[in-house]
């Protein structure tokens, strides 16, 4: 059986590793060259310290890609321990294809012809499934910033909620060396590039930032219940009947609410390839995984409605709990209940211009 994957991303990557452990050699295809300093699509390159036994699984030590860890965050002046990091995500997915039938160019529609099973591992595009069945997509704004302290402070890791005038958030992920990745997601944000730079004139007195690249992106936060189909078969030219299926953020295994999706896509691949080759399995076993981002993707439809203009409901406020926990970041429950109401400020916020 011929397999290629359309994508050599954290998840296509991944998978190719999964699948040569199992005697499969597939085929991977990515051409993408996003115009970026690093090559990749805007990412903040933060993921939890959970992603170790995946990586183990393949082989590759979890230690040799941590760039800075985020041991403690500040969510809106509420500082709670975390167990996240920041990744080294270029080298990570330069390993992961490393041996790999690697092909530097997209996989176009004539050479998919060549094979039985097409993996769509193209993220946001989609590129070889059906539209989803109800899309959600966050644009992002980000750049890479060197910063420097004018007194004795150092600059923490954070997500800010409480000053964005949308749907979104904006995150300070430090990478090193004085330098950061900090980037702004929301929904219904006309101008984040004036945000950022009000963060940084607020900042002003405290510390200096020189920005060394910027990039736009979108992600995909739809859910995997929304995102489907993720598998289809189709027939080929000559009769024979090709499967064309679905991984990674192509099916929505992003968090809606943090727009987390480097540990979601690694258990997606897992899922894939202990599922494999029955795709209504495949199918099941990721709806029932990520459930609970259907679950937050409702409570995002709840907010962008007119009903929502009200306020967080008890069970949107639960689901932000659950999330925080589920990520493993120590926020009491009452304090999650008051960043949840922080987050949505931007329903009565006067600053709707930006």
């Amino acid at each position: 059986m011929n397999i290629a994957i359309a994508g050599a991303g954290i998840a296509g990557g991944y998978l190719a590793e999964l699948l040569e452990k199992k005697g499969i050699s597939p085929d991977i295809y990515d051409g993408m060259d996003h115009g970026t300093r690093c090559r990749y699509r805007s990412c903040g390159w933060g993921a939890p310290k959970g992603i170790e036994k995946y990586l183990a699984e393949v082989s590759l030590d979890f230690n040799d890609y941590i760039l800075e860890s985020m041991s403690s965050m500040n969510f809106d002046g509420l500082v709670a321990k975390s167990p996240l990091c920041t990744l080294n995500k270029p080298r990570l997915i330069r390993d992961l294809t490393q041996g790999a039938r690697l092909k530097r160019q997209n996989l176009g529609q004539a050479e998919a012809e060549d094979y039985d099973v097409v993996v769509d591992a193209t993220g946001i595009s989609r590129a070889f499934l059906p539209p989803c069945r109800s899309d959600l997509t966050l644009p992002t704004l980000q750049q890479r910033v060197v910063v420097k302290s004018l007194g004795s402070e150092c600059l923490g890791a954070g997500v800010y909620g409480n000053q964005i005038p949308g749907l979104g958030y904006l995150w300070v992920f430090p990478l090193g060396n004085n330098h950061f990745h900090i980037g702004i997601g929301g929904i219904g944000l006309a101008r984040p590039d004036a945000l950022l730079d009000r963060f940084y004139q607020d900042m002003s007195g405290r510390f200096s930032f020189t920005t060394l690249c910027s990039c736009h992106g979108s992600l995909r936060v739809a859910s995997p219940f929304y995102s489907t189909p993720f598998y289809f078969k189709r027939t080929r030219k000559d009769g024979s009947t090709q499967v064309i299926v679905g991984i990674g953020e192509s099916i929505g295994t992003v968090a809606p609410f943090t727009g987390e999706g480097i540990i979601h896509s690694l258990e997606c691949a897992r899922i894939f390839a202990d599922s494999w080759p029955d795709y209504k399995a495949y199918t099941k076993s990721v709806l029932a995984r990520f459930v609970w981002m259907r679950k937050e993707r409702e409570t995002i439809d709840y907010f962008l409605s007119e009903e929502g203009k009200t306020g967080p409901r008890l069970r949107d406020r639960w689901r932000f709990f659950c999330n925080a926990r589920r990520s493993g970041i120590g926020l009491p429950l009452l304090e999650a209940f008051k960043q949840m109401g922080a987050l949505t400020q931007w329903m009565k916020g006067p600053d709707q211009n930006f």
